[in-house]
């Protein structure tokens, strides 16, 4: 009997620690007071003149600061802006040219008055992308500078050197044959429609060698199934149609 005894002992003083345990928990306070007792701690941390991890939460960042900043548009503004960027694009300080020509766009009006003004903004700020080698932003300013001004020549240009450096050939083309519509006599045109052309050619040909050669792949590890491979086919082309039979060969 007495060891029973012990057992209940041991069982209520586990009872009563695991009762403990809950109080302290504190399940009863609802969320609302658990939160006032949180920031009770931090305010407390602050009178103690400790670090407060909650401090800067709730702080914009400066770029958020920034994004939120509406500028009032200033034609006036934005013609200083670009002046100073001009300065800056000569003395090769293409990222201060970047951040001028970007104020410029952002004062500029953007009424129908204010078009060609616009357009020169992204031309610029196009025109230093490219020193820096940023060629995907090129496009994409030469692209809102000629939605606003379609026969600006030196943009389309610059526009179709872009998209070379990115090997688009295709789209430098469509530029090059552009800028040879807008000026015929625009330096060197016809030879760089010439190269470009030659350009896409080569890159269609390496893409379709490519393409065939992993067909070609494909078809040996199929067939490979039966004992067989590519060489045990024969392509002959129709001379009249162009057209290609597959015939299998001794």
């Amino acid at each position: 009997g007495m060891s029973e005894f012990n057992e209940s002992i041991d069982d209520r003083k586990e009872k009563e620690e695991l009762v403990d345990e809950f109080s302290s928990l504190n399940l009863g306070a609802s969320s609302e007071d658990s939160e006032t007792r949180e920031q009770g701690d931090v305010v407390d941390k602050e009178d103690h003149g400790e670090p407060n991890e909650y401090a800067f939460v709730d702080a914009p960042t400066t770029e958020d600061a920034a994004s939120e900043y509406v500028y009032e548009k200033n034609l006036s503004k934005a013609l200083e802006a670009k002046e100073e960027g001009n300065n800056y694009f000569r003395n090769k300080e293409y990222d201060d040219a970047l951040e001028a020509y970007s104020k410029a766009i952002t004062f500029c009006p953007e009424d129908e008055e204010n078009k060609e003004n616009l357009a020169t903004f992204y031309g610029n700020r196009s025109a230093a992308y490219f020193a820096v080698e940023e060629f995907e932003l090129v496009v994409e300013d030469c692209t809102a500078a000629l939605a606003l001004k379609a026969d600006y020549v030196k943009v389309i240009a610059r526009r179709m050197l872009a998209n070379e450096k990115l090997e688009k050939y295709e789209e430098a083309l469509t530029d090059a044959k552009l800028v040879q519509d807008n000026d015929p006599n625009y330096p060197k045109i016809a030879d760089k429609i010439r190269r470009l052309q030659i350009a896409y050619d080569d890159k269609m040909t390496k893409m379709k060698d490519e393409a065939l050669g992993k067909l070609k792949e494909l078809g040996n590890s199929i067939l490979g199934n039966f004992g067989m491979s590519l060489d045990n086919f024969k392509m002959n082309q129709d001379p009249a149609t162009g057209s290609w039979n597959i015939s299998m060969g001794k």
